[in-house]
């Protein structure tokens, strides 16, 4: 019976000695594979300063070493502990449509994370609306892609939103579109278009679009004006265009929209 004890005491002591082994080793292959996938980034960033590849191109490389190295570490850590593969195959296929229903959404946001940096309906740098958010892209990630807005806030959105939602890229024609709000306005209707026409003209060039008028609003304290305008990406216009009609509106307010 001690004979037996014994034995059992020292297998059981070699059994832990081996996971505590496997265990530090599986902690350095991880570390390793962390530093790794942190150095493939960094080149590939440095290939999209130098101009060497497009940012799409770039952000999806980099993600694609990133789940790539982290594969390979997942199976070295596995086979340190002794896995067998083909038990272990049989449980994934078996698991895998369990996994699928369970991650369907973030699924779909991933495989419309590709597709957008694939196909590239915008880049880097561009500036795009989809629903009621509109920014300039700053990342475009696997899950989601992320917007810097007017305000300078970082906006989210899904890859599966921008998938199937209806998406605006402004910065295919270089223009975005401005709002501005007249009020008060006393004078005819004929007369405040043709001068918010003519005044939005004089500061554009011929190719600009035309301003888009609506009326929202009629009382015996003064209508209200909408004005759709269009300007440069850089910007610069909303402080001359709001002068320049307050000079030829003088008794009205002037003002864009959301102030």
């Amino acid at each position: 019976m001690w004979d037996q004890t014994r034995d059992e005491l020292v297998e059981a002591y070699g059994d832990l000695v081996a996971f505590l082994i496997a265990s530090v080793q599986g902690l350095v292959v991880l570390s390793v594979a962390i530093l790794v996938a942190r150095v493939l980034r960094g080149r590939t960033s440095r290939s999209r300063a130098l101009g060497r590849l497009a940012p799409n191109i770039v952000a999806l490389v980099a993600n694609a070493t990133a789940v790539l190295t982290y594969v390979v570490a997942a199976s070295i850590i596995l086979g340190l502990f002794g896995a067998n593969w083909t038990a272990l195959l049989a449980v994934l296929s078996v698991s895998t449509v369990a996994i699928s229903l369970a991650l369907q959404d973030v699924l779909k946001n991933y495989i419309a994370g590709v597709y957008i940096l694939l196909e590239s309906p915008f880049s880097i740098g561009d500036r795009i609306r989809i629903r009621d958010f509109e920014g300039e892209v700053e990342t475009i990630e696997i899950r989601s892609t992320v917007l810097t807005n007017d305000a300078g806030e970082r906006v989210l959105v899904p890859n599966a939103t921008i998938f199937s939602e209806v998406l605006t890229n402004r910065s295919t024609t270089h223009v975005r579109r401005r709002t501005i709000i007249l009020e008060g306005l006393r004078q005819p209707p004929e007369a405040v278009e043709r001068v918010v026409t003519e005044t939005l003209r004089s500061r554009s060039d011929e190719a600009a679009r035309p301003p888009r008028l609506r009326w929202r609003a009629f009382s015996g304290d003064g209508s209200s004006l909408e004005v759709d305008s269009w300007v440069p990406d850089q910007g610069g216009e909303a402080a001359g265009d709001l002068g320049a009609l307050r000079d030829a509106l003088p008794d009205s307010t002037v003002r864009l929209a959301g102030d």
